[in-house]
């Protein structure tokens, strides 16, 4: 699988081949044979490598590979290759073989050295292999003057029109009759104040570049383009493009600008983000992401059209990039993602070349002066050319001053020259972006901490569930040891009897005492727990009753004293007295509970009085059950102060100090996990102590912990009430019309509740929200360039990014958030978010560096893809970089030294997948599953479509996702039966496909969205030439979707060289790079009844192989995520890689190994990338060479040429047929896995 750098080399290998080897070293000096390898002529048995695998073709296999090579015979250096592998070589002098691999190649081959090498093979020039149909080019545009005329009279067309649009639209929206009332709105919003100010400056296009920063809901994200647009003079003209970095937050501003102008979305204001689209021609403010800005990116012919076919490249250059859009306005570029780092080095060389392009950045939270240091000196390059050419007109003056005239002509040119450096540079000699800052918000936010919320909610003051209660326990612990002291005891118990009843009253864990200086009571318990000694090494003077235990707990009797004495000891403690003990503590505490309305009275019977005090508190537990939350005192109206002293507290008794309770919280909960009994907590009070009807909007890391919490409400009341509640997830997943449900006000009396992820953190703004709950936690991918591994692991957010979501409330309202970390965590968060270019894979941004013709340079060139990354605001490790170059170069997409794409690169380029996966769809065409391979890539570029059910239920889950595999051992299979199904049931209606995903435990809107992708990736795949990927019938597609052969095959020629084997009785598989891994739990494979997840079951001499699309890190190991068992090695043969062959000779067994035995056995060794090695028969050997040669060239033809896909040489096509067959008879005939012992 390397495309036009694929080759065939034939080499002599080291026994074993490399050091990482499937085979491993081969001990040919071991004790049994030592005498034989001493030997001149000595042979190896084939006992020695038994445990090389062997390859298998079949019986079908063995006949199509030589009908094909009947059929077609080996040209004259593939007959060398041929004979070079077959039986009949050996036999042959040196100097004869010598000569006829000279004859061949046409170079003298010295001795050991490699005895055939084909790299020319890629251009074949044997007979009936010369192409029959030239590579088609397009025609280049010849005239590129009358181009460039016809495009500035276009543009000059275009904008008349637009002006004459802007002037239809501003009548339409001014004479609406709610266009007072929106203006009315777009007046309280602190950005409004700031019209004039950044309309001045954008006005100034000598101001390229504008950092504008302003708090959350001032009103910058829907404001600052309407300026623009209403602006007399830059208004008519100008044509704005708004990036945002979630395709929900580009939909529904769109929609809330395009309201705020009267009109609806596609008029004036549109959106473009992927698989979804409203605008047209009368458009001049277009919201997108990011993605859809890069693919804009491409020099165009001045209408947005991509500069591919039909304009040469000196007419459509950089200056041409973006030509129809004046102003670009990037919001929320304090989130970093992978895009907008990109787009900022980008624009940075488009600035320079386009001087009538403004850029504005705009953000709540990034530091402007990071900011401004980074966009300094933009204008640079094209500032120092006019100062040149201005320099030369004033030379030229000089040497015609001949009058005063010319002196002032000089003065002028020098006049201005100066007045460019006044302009365009600052003090230190660079180019300064304006800053403006907005400040204030709409409507004020109150912040909550984790330490505030235990107290309003009384979380850790009783016993919740499993979590002890550590009051109650070092009471217990009191009781029960202090008969050590009974003495003490006894006459603590005694003075107690006598204390006063005066003084401030406390309340702790239900038992009312006084609390006054002389309170013999409390005085007297206090006395008896610092007189505690352990009875093992009679130490005493403990400070409390828990310090007591835990010395006891490990006390040994101060080390001189054997375990038997001290067990001795312990008995000799009388029981007795601990009996007394409890009835004089409980006698005592009972004589000491007065509060002047309800006075126990001096009852002697102690027992009685403490019956009454458990009786008291047992009834104040039930009436706080019957009361459900028990909120006491005001309730929140929406305008005050939300706080501990206005709002409604838990009847839950708070004794401890917020410290206390965070230290107790922590100490009985991981607070690095998200407590969902404490957000339950809090959501219920959060609805019994405020009026109205304000969202509830909730913050979570990823949809797993969404979708928990939704059931964990679905079967909790009052929650669970359709009537009084609905509750809405939020997640990128889910179809843009189930997104946009949340911005729908309920009816009167119905409190609305959403659950998202960060895709509600920025420029999203839902009306009703009043209550924001942060976990504090988000999903985040890193990645290791040194293991070139990815992590997504769960973290903690930045500073930046709760600052984000606070503003979230106070949108259109007061507003309340609580975080559910404390205040010392957050101020020791991180300040930012890390740039995603440092944390992910580069493949996709060096293909689109190239496709973009960013960097038509080499790897060690100033405009090659390592100079261009280097200019991010963060720059990537290099070494990220030159594993995804390095990557590209291996899979084929990459001239290895000028990094220039190659015909699958170009395609790969044009795809919205992951380089790998890019070509497993190509390659598919060529093996004929087109359809389904198209369906399996698109599952792998989106999340699983398997939710992760709560515990109880995971047996059940495991086995549905079990029923959908059939037994293919796939991950991929598996999707691609979901999608079959989906298929059908869709045709019966939604609810029947909905109970299907709930009933199989999977997320109906990731089903449904993937089924979309499909369609976006078809489309694409049409656009480069290729036949419709459902087309059914067609050449690509002639082999089916169910057969798994041609799956597996397929999968396995995209993804290497995430290949892994192991063999018999192995647990873990051996990576390429050697690192030892394990199926993902959440794969298909890693179910505990699959093969995969237990010891390897093949025989002796066999490997089972797995195919995986990414390696995570894992604690111990690493895991394979999107898993295929490989049945046969031939797709890794004929696909993948590159292949080094020789022949061996075996001494026959029982018989001298002696080379000149007439009975010896030829063999051939098949080793691939020096990494897995084979064993094959010879004949076989150079059959599956020539065909691999010729499939090489038919893969390389379909890439250059998919408009002739089916075009092929005869030679091709038959080589292709015969790769079905070879493939099907191959996994037939695979070896099966030997039963596993009971």
């Amino acid at each position: 699988g390397e495309g036009e750098a694929r080759r065939v080399v034939i080499t002599k290998i080291s026994s074993g081949g490399g050091m990482n080897s499937m085979m491993g070293s081969v001990d040919n000096n071991n004790n049994n044979n030592s005498k034989k390898k001493k030997e001149k002529d000595a042979l190896p048995t084939e006992a020695e490598y038994k445990q090389v695998p062997r390859v298998n073709v079949g019986k079908k296999g063995e006949e199509a590979l030589k009908r094909h090579m009947t059929k077609f015979p080996p040209s004259k250096k593939e007959e060398a290759e041929s004979t070079e592998t077959g039986s009949s070589l050996v036999l042959m002098k040196d100097n004869e073989k010598d000569a006829a691999v000279e004859d061949a190649v046409g170079d003298t081959v010295d001795g050991p050295a490699p005895l055939l090498t084909l790299i020319d093979l890629l251009n074949p020039d044997a007979p009936g292999y010369t192409p029959s149909n030239p590579i088609h080019t397009p025609p280049a545009q010849s005239r590129n003057n009358n181009w460039q005329q016809k495009q500035k009279a276009k543009h000059e067309r275009m904008i008349q029109q637009r002006i004459q649009n802007h002037k239809q639209a501003a009548q339409q929206t001014k004479a609406h009759s709610l266009y007072n009332k929106m203006m009315k709105q777009r007046r309280n919003l602190p950005a409004f104040g700031y019209a004039n100010d950044i309309c001045d400056v954008l006005r100034n296009k000598k101001n390229q570049v504008v950092i504008l920063t302003g708090d959350t809901g001032c009103g910058k994200s829907t404001q600052v383009p309407q300026f623009l647009l209403d602006d007399p003079q830059m208004g008519p003209t100008c044509n704005i493009l708004v990036t945002q970095p979630r395709r929900i937050s580009a939909i529904s501003l769109a929609e809330r600008v395009a309201s705020e102008r009267c009109q609806n979305a596609g008029q004036t204001v549109g959106y473009s983000v992927r698989l979804d689209g409203c605008h047209s021609k009368k458009t001049q403010l277009l919201f997108c992401t990011p993605g859809v800005l890069m693919k804009r990116l491409h020099p165009d012919d001045g209408n947005g059209c991509n500069n591919e076919v039909g304009i040469a490249d000196d007419a459509a250059g950089s200056a041409n990039r973006l030509s129809e859009y004046t102003h670009l306005i990037m919001d929320e570029i304090h989130e970093r993602d992978k895009n907008t780092e990109f787009l900022m080095i980008a624009l940075q060389d488009l600035l320079e070349e386009r001087e009538d392009l403004q850029l504005i950045l705009m953000s709540a939270t990034m530091p402007t002066r990071d900011l401004a240091d980074y966009w300094c000196g933009v204008g640079r390059r094209r500032v120092l050319q006019q100062k040149e050419k201005l320099e030369k007109d004033r030379q030229q003056q000089q040497q015609h001053q001949e009058d005063s005239h010319g002196e002032n002509k000089d003065n002028e040119v020098a006049a201005y020259s100066k007045s460019l450096d006044d302009d365009y540079w600052g003090d230190d000699g660079a180019a300064t972006p304006v800053e403006i800052n907005i400040p204030g918000r709409t409507f004020p936010v109150q912040e909550f901490f984790l330490e505030d919320v235990l107290s309003m909610t009384g979380f850790v003051n009783e016993a919740q569930g499993d979590a002890p209660d550590m009051a109650q326990i070092e009471c217990d612990l009191l009781s029960l040891l202090a008969g050590a002291t009974t003495t003490n005891a006894s006459s603590s118990a005694n003075t107690s009897s006598s204390g006063g009843k005066n003084g401030r009253q406390k309340t702790d864990m239900g038992i009312k005492c006084t609390d006054t200086a002389d309170s013999s009571s409390l005085t007297s318990l206090f006395q008896m727990e610092n007189t505690l000694t352990c009875v093992m090494c009679n130490r005493s003077g403990f400070l409390s009753a828990e310090e007591f235990g835990t010395h006891v707990a490990f006390c040994d009797g101060g080390g001189e004293v054997s375990m038997l004495e001290l067990e001795d000891r312990v008995k000799s403690v009388d029981v007795s007295s601990l009996t007394g003990f409890e009835v004089a503590a409980a006698t005592a505490s009972s004589n000491s509970v007065s509060d002047g309305k309800d006075n126990l009275g001096d009852d002697d019977n102690g027992d009685d009085g403490l019956l009454d005090i458990i009786v008291e508190d047992e009834m104040e537990d039930y009436e706080d059950e019957e009361e459900g939350c028990g909120i006491i005192g005001g309730k929140w109206d929406g305008e005050s102060p939300f706080g501990t002293d206005t709002a409604a507290r838990s009847s839950k008794k708070n004794t401890l100090s917020e410290e206390e309770m965070l230290k107790r919280y922590q100490a009985m909960y991981d607070d690095e996990e998200t407590n969902f009994d404490l957000l339950l907590d809090l959501v219920r009070y959060v609805n019994k102590s405020s009026y109205g009807d304000g969202a509830i909007l909730v913050f979570f890391s990823g949809w797993a912990d969404i979708s928990e919490f939704s059931m964990l409400l679905e079967s909790t009341p009052p929650f669970n009430d359709a009537s009084q509640f609905v509750v809405h997830p939020l997640h990128s997943g889910i179809p843009s019309k189930d997104q946009r449900k949340v911005f729908i006000r309920p009816s009167e009396g119905v409190r609305k509740i959403i659950l998202a992820t960060n895709i509600a953190e920025t420029s999203l703004t839902i009306e009703d929200v009043a209550f924001v709950i942060d976990t504090g936690r988000a999903k985040e991918k890193s990645y290791d360039p040194h293991l070139k591994t990815s992590t997504l692991q769960e973290a903690w957010i930045s500073r930046a990014s709760a600052k984000q979501r606070k503003g979230r409330a106070g949108r259109c309202k007061a507003g309340v958030c609580f975080h559910l970390f404390s205040n010392l965590r957050h101020e020791s968060m991180r300040p930012f978010v890390e740039s995603e270019l440092i944390r992910s894979p580069l493949e996709e941004i060096c293909l689109l560096c190239k496709r973009l013709k960013l960097t038509p340079g080499g790897p060690d060139d100033p405009d090659g893809i390592p100079a261009f990354l280097s200019k991010a605001m963060t720059a990537p490790h290099p070494k990220s970089v030159t594993n995804a170059l390095e990557l590209l170069v291996d899979l084929g997409a990459m001239d290895e030294e000028t990094n220039e794409l190659t015909d699958l690169g170009v395609c790969l380029s044009a795809l919205s997948l992951e380089p790998r996966v890019g070509k497993m769809v190509i390659m598919s065409h060529l093996i004929g599953c087109a359809k389904a391979s198209s369906s399996m890539a698109v599952a792998m570029s989106y999340k699983s479509p398997f939710t992760i059910p709560p515990p109880s239920m995971r047996k059940a889950s495991d086995m549905a996702k079990l029923r959908l595999s059939e037994n293919s051992e796939s991950d991929q299979i598996t999707s691609l039966n979901v999608l079959r199904n989906r298929d059908v049931l869709s045709k019966r209606g939604v609810g029947a496909l909905s109970g299907w995903c709930r009933q199989n435990f999977m997320n109906f809107s990731a089903v449904n969205m993937i089924s979309d992708l499909r369609k976006n990736v078809s489309r694409e795949l049409e656009g480069l030439g290729f036949p419709p990927s459902a087309q059914q019938g067609g050449y690509h597609n002639r082999n089916g979707d169910f057969n798994p052969a041609f799956l597996q095959a397929s999968i396995c020629a995209g993804l290497y060289p995430n290949v892994a084997y192991r063999r018999q009785g192995d647990i873990n598989f051996t990576t390429m790079s050697n690192q030892k891994a394990k199926v993902h739990m959440g794969s298909v494979n890693g179910v505990r009844s699959q093969p995969l997840s237990r010891k390897c079951e093949v025989r002796n001499n066999e490997v089972e192989f797995i195919v995986f699309g990414e390696l995570v890190k894992g604690k111990a190991v690493f895991n394979m995520e999107h898993t295929t068992h490989l049945a046969s090695p031939l797709p890794l043969l004929l696909l993948c890689g590159q292949l080094h062959i020789r022949p061996i000779q075996f001494a026959p067994p029982g018989e001298p190994a002696d080379a000149g035995t007439s009975s010896i056995i030829q063999k051939a060794i098949l080793s691939l990338d020096d990494w897995l090695v084979f064993l094959c028969e010879p004949e076989t050997a150079s059959a599956l060479v020539v065909l691999r040669q010729r499939l090489d060239s038919a893969f390389g033809r379909i890439t250059s040429d998919p408009y002739n896909f089916t075009e092929l040489p005869a030679v091709e096509k038959d080589a292709v047929d015969t790769l079905s067959t070879v493939l099907n008879s191959s996994h037939t005939a695979a070896p099966r896995r030997i039963a596993p012992r009971r």
